[in-house]
């Protein structure tokens, strides 16, 4: 039985258990598919009730004399908001008219578009205002106190009471309110409605005594246009608050599935047996973290349906927009769950981590909640109104998501941006998955107590090895990925550093520290042999006319590659003013110092980490196959430029394969260098001396005739021969093994 046999094996055999879980089907299919009705619909639905039931109660307003009251008594009893087609009667008209059924009962106003439930109950409850019940409070002391206390809802001063026959006069009121009291804002949200209206048709009737148009006092009128589209506004709507619902949801949906799978097994006693099976323990963490991460995308998949089937068959939509030209864009939705598939990978691998340590179900249960607050802290940053996927955002984890996720709503779709979220939320799942596999296999953790937990990072405890395993290898790359995107960002904010020789020895100083560093001083304390870890032995000569081949030839099917893909791929504006600002900066170097900045720190450096410590700690672990692929995104990822990202995955490709098959870096670096330091040469002024003295023909954009790129494809399908059959291939990579002693 080979190994996918055993996983697939193992992985059906959990999954059956775990459907048979109630708690799993209770998280997995009964929270999504009940609560995203209850919550959405239920909510909104309870808030329309709720602020129904307080329009229809009767609310007190407090005046500091009868004057006062009779004049606010007469103007809510002959409001025109109650009664449509009253308006230009008089008080006594209006109350004789209702009284004989005159006047038409109340209508309902007219739909407006707010953009929120909470923004169209006040609208409507100013249109519509509640009954109101007008006492005397003389002293306003009192009054304010009786406010506070909740005895009244609302009160009002006027110097003095208004009249019709102050023709020139302005009357200064003071409407009293408490802010923090729902009834109270209510009172007065109405009130504000009936005095606003009353401020008009006591405008209207002084300009038409002064024969002047309404025009007059209103010289210019301002109208607001939302140029947003149906589906845009819908978006909107959805993904202020969905992303963060459907983070939650996905890992919810890997909680109970993790804990079964691991501290429920010690729990029921079946791990131990477990063990001992005849079934490597990778092999099993393997199964075991599939079911949870299918457990976790079921669940993602369901809240998506769920939100789908809220939206359309349960009226969210109609709900939402309130009769306003809203549409939900529900197409975005195979997009979303496409983002939700590597965040349930990483999340179900962290599960299988934490839980892996508790003793019992209650225990996880308590090692789950910093997870939890951990993916919440920045969800809720990603959430935040005007908050852009770019800068640190970028391939901040959980962040990025939830802002991707947000920007998908609202339909805009930018593949660049998207292609960075996927690519750093795989890297951070593929560094849970191997440190999941690690600790899973430790014998502390198996037997997880207090004391022999401490082992897995008390460097006496670690094991010499010949090369790093894969889950270190996984979580360095992840670690420095971020830091060297992070680092970068900073160094180009700081105050006219950008361009200066300053910035590059800042820049090189932060490859070594990054790439050769913070690895050995790693791989020191993990005891793990440098020579072998970072492939430090000799080549032979064919190692070399490979190196050779592949650093005098690449340069120039680079040129030719990006050349083709401008015609496809076409840069922006702003990327290419960028670009030109750095060459020019770049440029403007001393050549030995451009070619230490550009070629010799980051060949060394790039080499030693991602074709040296990398790549030999991977296949460890997943194989060469696997391992190559890998580090060659990482490695293109590394380099933060999209528009590059197929070239410098070629040379990673290549680069490797000269380090797999003779099993030193050394070559790898001479390629790298070469192809960096010949690159820029054409461009700068005194290589460009060294070009023509060379007699290679380059024409003005940088271009080389047919037949050199002819032969540049030649050289490297050379080099690719001399990795692939070597006449006298040196020992087979020596494997992980366990040594008597290291460094």
């Amino acid at each position: 039985m080979n190994r996918l046999t055993r996983i697939n094996t193992i992985w059906r055999k959990e999954l059956i258990d775990t459907l048979r879980d109630r708690r799993t089907l209770i998280a997995m299919i009964l929270v999504p598919m009940v609560l995203y009705p209850a919550i959405m619909l239920g909510s909104l639905q309870a808030f329309e009730f709720q602020f129904s039931r307080l329009k229809q109660q009767t609310y007190i307003i407090a005046v500091p004399s009868e004057e006062l009251r009779l004049w606010l008594r007469t103007l809510l009893d002959t409001d025109t908001a109650r009664h449509p087609g009253a308006t230009g009667r008089t008080a006594e008209e209006i109350l004789e008219a209702e009284r004989s059924g005159e006047l038409a009962p109340e209508a309902a106003a007219a739909a407006e578009r707010e953009r929120s439930a909470e923004e169209a109950a006040r609208a409507d409850v100013a249109r519509q205002p509640p009954p109101y019940e007008v006492v005397v409070i003389p002293e306003p002391e009192r009054l304010k106190a009786l406010l506070r206390n909740g005895d009244l809802h609302v009160g009002l001063l006027a110097d003095p009471v208004p009249s019709p026959r102050q023709v020139l006069r302005t009357t200064e009121m003071t409407l009293l309110f408490d802010d923090s009291d729902i009834r109270s804002q209510i009172a007065a949200t109405g009130l504000q409605g009936v005095l606003a209206r009353y401020g008009q048709a006591l405008l209207q009737a002084r300009l038409e005594a002064a024969r002047l148009a309404p025009s007059f006092i209103k010289p210019l009128e301002l109208r607001q246009e939302s140029v947003a589209t149906a589906e845009k506004v819908g978006g909107s709507i959805l993904g202020q608050i969905v992303p963060l619902i459907l983070i939650i949801m996905t890992i919810t949906g890997a909680i109970y599935p993790a804990i079964d799978l691991t501290a429920g097994e010690r729990e029921r006693g079946t791990l131990e047996t477990l063990m001992v099976a005849p079934v490597p323990t990778l092999d099993l963490i393997a199964g075991k973290f599939v079911v949870v991460t299918l457990i976790a995308l079921l669940s993602a998949v369901l809240n998506l349906l769920s939100i789908g089937g809220t939206v359309y068959l349960g009226g969210l939509g109609e709900v939402l927009s309130r009769g306003g030209n809203i549409s939900i864009p529900l197409h975005v939705l195979p997009l979303v769950l496409l983002v939700l598939i590597p965040l349930a990978v990483m999340f179900s691998a962290a599960l299988l981590a934490v839980c892996s340590f508790a003793r019992s179900f209650k225990e996880a249960q308590n090692y789950v909640m910093p997870v939890m607050i951990a993916a919440l802290i920045p969800a809720v940053v990603g959430i935040l109104p005007g908050t852009e996927l770019s800068g640190p955002l970028l391939i901040m984890p959980v962040a990025n998501v939830v802002i991707l996720t947000r920007d998908l709503f609202m339909d805009r779709i930018d593949v660049v941006a998207m292609a960075w979220v996927l690519a750093s939320t795989l890297l951070y799942a593929g560094a849970a998955v191997t440190i999941a596999a690690k600790l899973f296999g430790q014998e502390a953790v198996l037997f997880a107590d207090s004391g022999s937990i401490k082992t897995i990072f008390q460097r006496r405890f670690f094991k010499p090895l010949a090369q790093p395993t894969a889950a270190q290898a996984m979580l360095l790359l992840a670690v420095t990925f971020t830091l060297n995107f992070l680092v970068q960002q900073q160094f180009a904010k700081i105050p006219g550093i950008a361009g200066t020789a300053a910035f590059f020895w800042c820049f090189a100083a932060l490859l070594v520290v990054l790439l050769v560093l913070l690895p050995v001083g790693f791989a020191l304390y993990t005891r793990v042999r440098l020579s072998t870890t970072f492939s430090l032995g000799g080549a032979p000569l064919a190692a070399w006319v490979a190196a050779l081949c592949f650093g005098f030839s690449t340069w120039i099917l680079a040129r030719a590659w990006q050349n083709w893909q401008q015609q496809w791929l076409t840069l922006p504006p702003e990327v290419i003013r960028e670009a030109e600002v750095f060459l020019t900066a770049l440029m403007a170097l001393p050549l030995p110092l451009l070619l230490l900045f550009m070629a010799v720190v980051p060949a060394i450096t790039e080499e030693l980490f991602f074709r040296g410590y990398a790549l030999n700690g991977l296949r460890s672990g997943v194989g060469k196959v696997a391992a190559v692929l890998i580090v060659t995104v990482a490695f293109a990822m590394n380099h933060h430029s999209a528009h590059r990202l197929v070239v410098t995955a070629a040379l990673g490709l290549l680069f490797a394969l000269l380090v797999l098959r003779y099993h030193s870096v050394w070559p790898a670096v001479l390629a790298h260098l070469l192809h960096n330091a010949i690159s820029l040469l054409p461009s700068h002024p005194q290589g460009k001396e060294l070009v023509e003295a060379f007699k290679i023909p380059i024409d003005a954009e940088g271009l080389l005739p047919d037949s050199w790129v002819v032969v540049a494809a030649a050289l490297t399908l050379l080099g690719i021969a001399l990795c692939l059959f070597p006449r006298h291939p040196r020992g087979d990579w020596q494997s992980a093994a366990v040594l008597p002693d290291a460094t």
